[in-house]
């Protein structure tokens, strides 16, 4: 059975505790932090559960601390042998990008535009939610097209791989610019989404 990513807490997949989100945030930068920082940064949890997680995550040596005053102040131990398995958990989100935009790169039929949308380019995801991607057909390829559709069907297979979550792909052929511009969702893709391949610019000029 597969196991879906929830890209807004990655360390889930291997651990459904706090310290996987803990551990989420020192590993994004190499810094040091309070518990009431990381409290921010995670914008759920209390400070003394964070604090108790930190302890913890001390004990094992994966966290170092260091005392600043009255304060306490905590890192990833990137020395330690768990480090570069825990920061390569954390950076889900980048290695899918990298994937996605690899996958597309090597399409035979090249797509005009490609774009992440939705809850996984926003970081708000769960782990039930689709990996939602906008896919621009070009002018040259009719609707339907075998090696077209073959590509989407891949591309969804590696994501279902990839992450255990389903791709819902948004599809539009370049020529349809009419009903484009009449669809909200691309309103909303154009000024949230994350390119993936193409003209960055494409799809605001196409629908405007």
């Amino acid at each position: 059975m597969i196991v879906a990513m929830d890209l807004g807490h990655p360390l889930r997949v291997v651990t459904p505790t706090l310290d996987g989100d803990v551990l989420r945030v020192l590993a994004q930068v190499e810094a040091e932090f309070t518990p009431p920082e990381i409290h921010r940064m995670l914008g759920e949890f209390s400070v003394f559960g964070i604090r108790k997680t930190l302890v913890r995550l001390t004990s094992q040596g994966i966290v170092l601390r260091r005392s600043a005053g009255n304060a306490s102040l905590y890192m990833l131990n990137r020395s330690h042998l768990a480090a570069a398995a825990i920061v390569e958990l954390a950076t889900m989100k980048e290695q899918l990008l990298s994937r996605l935009r690899s996958e597309l790169d090597r399409w035979e039929v090249p797509c005009t535009h490609a774009a992440l949308f939705g809850s996984a380019a926003r970081g708000d995801m769960s782990s039930d939610s689709d990996i939602d991607l906008f896919i621009v057909r070009p002018r040259s390829v009719e609707m339907g097209d075998d090696l077209w559709m073959r590509q989407l069907f891949d591309l969804s297979r590696s994501v279902r791989g990839w992450t255990g979550n389903d791709a819902n792909i948004l599809e539009y052929g370049e020529s349809e610019r009419d009903a484009a511009a009449q669809d909200a969702v691309l309103s909303s893709i154009a000024e949230d989404g994350i390119g993936l391949h193409g003209d960055p610019t494409f799809l605001q000029r196409w629908i405007e």
